[in-house]
């Protein structure tokens, strides 16, 4: 039995359903055809932004299916997971027809998810290549950065009114540059975006705010999804030794968190998108820190489709526990 998953969401369980037994040996021969298409689940050599990450097919159930039979022309066993989508199709895309077999089935894939894949997969810098906000910490943005000087402060005049929009301004935060641990292959594709900004290896995939206490939030919107993160125990204000998060939301679809993970005269940020890897860097390929009130934050970063900032959160502790 095969499942397919449209990788979009980056908090929120992504849609997925079964293929029939006619359509699987559709797609072997698609595969075999122009297995270039195919590439690994998560892989140093692909950086995905927020929203539409191609397909993900994984053998759900192993069995005597045809699958399970089906070799390459070299004689290979077709692998037991992988992505579509991501890699250029010399013949029919597999994504876009696979997309296509949702609609035979009782999925959530409605007509606005469609269109966002319709787009296609942006690859965007690999944060497994870029540099460790470490080792810029005195250093200026990239070129190419937005350098316009913020009398604001660093995080610029769009957060006026946001709680908690001091960030810059706590003098006892917890600062941990630590993509490459959740970027582990035992780890990357069991923590999602929740998990990064509480540094909490939970090993959950679809870890909410507000399930671990007891109150899970209810509704994609910034109020909904607030109540579950204080009802975690986040908080508006400065802690000591504390986190320090933001909050963004594709409006009654998703959420997605980013972390402050180092401290001045540099302030990185970093956030996972789902399952893929942790990086310090936004869907425009920007670093996201600032340098005296220059270059990017998550309010003025790229972020696709997540448009409603919501603002930020502490915690007083070095890891926030979540579930």
């Amino acid at each position: 039995m095969l499942e397919i998953e449209l990788d979009i969401f980056s908090g929120m369980p992504n849609p997925t359903w079964t293929l029939s037994g006619s359509q699987e040996d559709e797609l072997i021969q698609r595969v075999v055809a122009d297995p270039a298409q195919l590439s690994p689940v998560a892989t140093e050599d692909e950086q995905f932004s927020l929203g539409y990450r191609g397909m993900l097919v994984r053998l759900a159930k192993p069995d005597d299916s045809a699958w399970s039979r089906a070799r390459f022309a070299a004689g290979r066993s077709l692998p037991l997971a992988f992505r579509v989508g991501s890699k250029p199709a010399t013949e029919a895309s597999i994504a876009e027809w696979l997309l296509g077999t949702s609609e035979s089935q009782d999925t959530t894939v409605d007509d606005e998810l469609r269109s966002v894949a319709a787009q296609g997969v942006s690859l965007v810098q690999s944060s497994w290549t870029a540099v460790d906000p470490t080792e810029v910490r005195d250093s200026a943005p990239a070129r190419g950065e937005d350098t316009t000087e913020d009398p604001h402060g660093p995080t610029g005049p769009d957060e006026t009114g946001i709680q908690g929009s001091t960030w810059w301004a706590c003098g006892s935060n917890y600062f941990n540059a630590n993509a490459s641990t959740f970027n582990d292959p035992a780890y990357i594709g069991r923590n999602n975006c929740y998990c990064f900004a509480s540094n909490h290896i939970a090993n959950s995939r679809y870890a909410l705010p507000g399930r671990r206490s007891g109150n899970p939030a209810t509704s994609i919107t910034c109020g909904g999804v607030s109540a579950g993160l204080y009802s975690d125990g986040w908080k508006d204000g400065c802690q000591t030794n504390g986190l320090t998060i933001v909050l963004v939301i594709w409006p009654n679809r998703d959420y997605h968190f980013y972390r402050l993970v180092t401290g001045g005269p540099n302030w990185w940020w970093g956030h996972k998108p789902g399952a893929t890897p942790a990086k310090y860097t936004d869907d425009c390929g920007n670093s996201i820190y600032q340098y005296n009130g220059q270059g990017y934050a998550p309010n003025n970063c790229c972020r696709g489709n997540y448009t409603d900032f919501c603002g930020y959160f502490y915690q007083n502790n070095s890891t926030a526990l979540v579930a």
